[in-house]
């Protein structure tokens, strides 16, 4: 993957179908909820766990932890040395990001691997419940509004925007920006940098004319997305998000069983 292109590969509950992912701690495999992974690192989370008790297993050996991955599209399980760089409790579990230790060479492509396990390239965030838009506001770092849109998806990393066409000339790539949106209640204010713009269509509900429309591409800056208080949130209402599609798939899946 050229060295410019971003390199994060964010998974909904859609793509882990026929994926396994685990913490290898020791011998013993550790079941965890996949948040967000690249060829740098992962965020997994341990669901209905305390930090201690989580602290606790990462020091019961002294081996490196693994990340392990499985799937039908690769030939054998891909087994990742890794180091926990940082643990934080949340309400639906615990978060840890983990840094990867296997060196990206000629000899062993991570970007590639990932790429083949999880099929598509860029930015595959966490959609919002269609029923309940997340209505979002660009800002200048001064304070001047941009545009104002709604999230499209969201990663612990960046988030997606749909903005009026009209308001995309104020929002060429690069530019940097402050994201005003709230979710579960908690409002939050992060500083960004568009990483790309295209302008599309879309029929709005009810209409049966398609009308151009902004998407936006937006990356989250590291001491914003890195900040305790606003990766608990984040990670939240992912963690959520991620679990609801979890949940409505299986029960759709059900439902076609018995159909």
């Amino acid at each position: 993957m050229n060295a410019t292109k971003r390199r994060h590969y964010r998974v909904t509950g859609e793509d882990l179908n026929g994926i396994n992912i685990c913490l290898m701690v020791g011998s013993e495999p550790q079941p965890v909820h996949l948040i967000d992974i690249s060829a740098a690192g992962a965020a997994i989370a341990f669901l209905d766990a305390k930090q201690s008790d989580v602290e606790s297993l990462v020091r019961s050996t002294r081996d490196a932890p693994v990340v392990r991955i499985e799937s039908a599209r690769l030939q054998e399980s891909l087994n990742i040395a890794c180091r926990v760089a940082h643990v934080q409790e949340v309400a639906a579990g615990v978060v840890c990001g983990v840094a990867f230790l296997r060196r990206v060479d000629e000899t062993f492509n991570l970007d590639r691997a990932l790429l083949r396990i999880f099929n598509r390239r860029g930015a595959v965030r966490v959609e919002p419940d269609s029923k309940s838009p997340v209505d979002v506001r660009l800002c200048t770092p001064s304070g001047t509004q941009l545009a104002s849109g709604t999230m499209r998806d969201m990663s612990l990393t960046g988030i997606g925007v749909s903005i009026a066409a009209a308001d995309m000339a104020a929002l060429p790539t690069g530019t940097h920006v402050v994201t005003h949106f709230t979710i579960d209640a908690h409002k939050l204010a992060m500083r960004a940098q568009v990483r790309f713009g295209k302008i599309s269509t879309s029929t709005p509900p009810g209409d049966v004319q398609p009308t151009p429309i902004g998407l936006l591409g937006i990356e989250f800056e590291p001491d914003d997305r890195n900040n305790p208080t606003n990766r608990k949130r984040i990670a939240n209402w992912v963690m959520g998000r991620q679990l609801e599609i979890q949940r409505i798939q299986r029960e759709a899946a059900a439902s076609d069983t018995y159909a």
